[in-house]
Parts: C-alpha cells; structure tokens; sequence
C-alpha cells in the first residue's frame, strides 16, 4: 500500500493538493492519463473513479453507437462490468474458463449464438496476467478487456478498464480509468464522465448523457506518485509469489503480468481460506440470485471450490 512508500516530496505534492483546495477535477487528472499511456499502450486513457465506472460507459457507448450487443464474458469475474453490460439492455451471456481461470475460446466459439447483433467479448484478466495465450476469436467481435487486475496488458483489445482501487498494483484511494485509441470514444467518454457537459462561455450545455465518473485531482495526485514506483512495488510481488510457489502448484504470470494476487487450484482451498479470513475472488455470477442463468459451465463448476487467491502485496502468514 502507497502509506509506506511516500518520499517527502510525494507528500509534498499532495499537501499541496490539500491546502489549494482542488480536490475536485483538476490538472493532475490529465497528468495522470498523459503519463499513464506509457502503462496501457493506448492513445487515449480517461481516468475515472472506478474500474465500474469506466465499464459502464464503455457498455452506454456501445450501446449508443451499435445498439443492442451480444456480450460474452466469463461468471469469474467481478459483477459491476456484467451489470453495466446487461443495465444497458444488451444481451448477456457466460462463458466457461480454462484450466488457468481464463476466458475459454473454445467455449465461446462452441456456445457463441446466431446473432444479427455486434458481438462483444469481455475477458478478464485474472490475477494480473497481461495477456491469454490461447485467447482465439472469430474476428468480428468487439474486444472489452477487464483489466482491474492489471495495469500493463498486452491482449489485442478495443477497450481496456482499469481499477486503482488500494491493493491494487497502481492504488489510490479509489480510481479507475479507460483506455482505447478510438478518439470518437475517448471523446464521448471525457463528456460522460462530467455529466455529459460542454462549457460554453460562463455556463455549458448538456449534449449528451453523463454521470460524474471523474477521478477527482486528489486521487490523481496520488496516482502519480505510484506510477514511477511500479516497477519497485511489481519486485516485491514477483518475490513473494515465488516464496508461496515453494509451497503451492501456483498458475503461473506472464513476463508483462501485474502480479495481483497468486492463485492455486488445490483440495486445501476452503480450510486455508477460513483459516486465514480470505475470500473467494469471486463467487460465478451465473449461479447468483440476480444473473440467473441456466447457462452450464463444467469447468469453473468443476474446480471453483478449489480456487485459492493469495495477495501478493505484502509477505503473506499462511497458516501451515
């Protein structure tokens, strides 16, 4: 967590934030995206107060410029992108994992529905990974990438959403960001998340929809404090994973991976997890009261109770 890292004059530069007062949408929110482009690989990043911001006007763009989609993501995976997905009326539907918890491309081509409708694929990075080695479409499909878990991703994608959210591999104390190279978008994105707001000499006009979805300047600030640490905080995680993998059969991370958290799949999985007062990420949203579905996912069904997430943030106790 970014408390034990700041240099005086990361502190400083925060102090500043707070005795100016412009804690609300302020400069450091476009420094922040400037400098974070280096990180997404994307022309255009927008930064937001959360990763389910960022996926909700993702989905309300979509929605605007192609209508009602088809949108396939996996049941692991945080609620708020599939919300956002199905609050804006286009059409939902689960997709199985592989053997490493991720998007399943032979079971998207096997399920994917005869559709008339601009196809959507939402893959979540899991555990920080930055890419899905087996990740094979039909090459119509537009990409959505759900990367909360990492901040580096390499997958060919449309879209990309962030989350900085604290233990995050970049945290502030909330965030999120979007990132594309769709300048249409980008542009839509920028308006949405200021309540769809244009100035116009000493007021504005509303032109489109909008919420405020803004990162406020404080959080930007602390933003860029932890971007130059990257590097240094990703060391530690890569060395506390390799600690836990002496002791579990550990999925593995790629060269270009976040390293959020370290996932087994073992027998051990709910006694370690009561045992230490950890949880689940996450329970398969197709099995929720509010999804669902009817939708049969053998392989996440079959090794779900077996997942076993350890942070990588800091060296973790685990009871032996």
């Amino acid at each position: 967590m970014f408390r034990t890292q700041l240099s005086n004059k990361d502190i400083e530069k925060i102090n500043v934030v707070l005795q100016e007062g412009t804690l609300g949408f302020g400069s450091n929110v476009m420094k922040f995206e400037d400098s974070f482009c280096s990180f997404s690989n994307k022309k255009y990043n927008i930064a937001t107060n959360s990763a389910s911001a960022a996926a909700f006007m993702i989905f309300a763009y979509l929605k605007e410029m192609y209508g009602t989609c088809d949108v396939y993501t996996t049941s692991l995976g945080f609620t708020s992108p599939a919300w956002a997905a199905k609050h804006f009326q286009h059409n939902l539907y689960f997709v199985d994992v592989d053997d490493n918890l991720m998007f399943s491309s032979l079971h998207y081509k096997e399920t994917r529905r005869e559709s008339k409708n601009p196809v959507v694929v939402m893959p979540v990075l899991y555990g920080g990974v930055s890419t899905i080695e087996s990740f094979e479409l039909c090459g119509d499909e537009i990409v959505v990438v759900d990367s909360a878990h990492c901040v580096t991703p390499t997958i060919s994608c449309d879209y990309s959403f962030f989350s900085f959210h604290p233990y995050k591999p970049i945290c502030t104390s909330d965030g999120g960001a979007i990132a594309t190279d769709n300048e249409e978008a980008s542009n839509y994105f920028k308006k949405y998340r200021n309540f769809g707001r244009l100035s116009a000499k000493n007021t504005y006009n509303i032109i489109q929809e909008g919420f405020k979805f803004y990162m406020n300047n404080l959080n930007a600030t602390i933003g860029l404090t932890q971007l130059p640490q990257y590097q240094e905080n990703l060391q530690i995680r890569k060395e506390n994973y390799n600690k836990l993998a002496e002791r579990y059969d550990l999925l593995s991370h790629d060269i270009n991976s976040s390293y959020y958290f370290a996932t087994a799949i073992t027998d051990e999985a709910n006694a370690l997890l009561e045992e230490n007062n950890l949880s689940r990420h996450y329970p398969m949203l197709h099995q929720t009261e509010y999804y669902q579905s009817d939708q049969s996912l053998p392989n996440l069904e079959k090794i779900h109770s077996k997942i076993l997430n350890l942070p990588l943030y800091c060296e973790f106790p685990i009871t032996q």
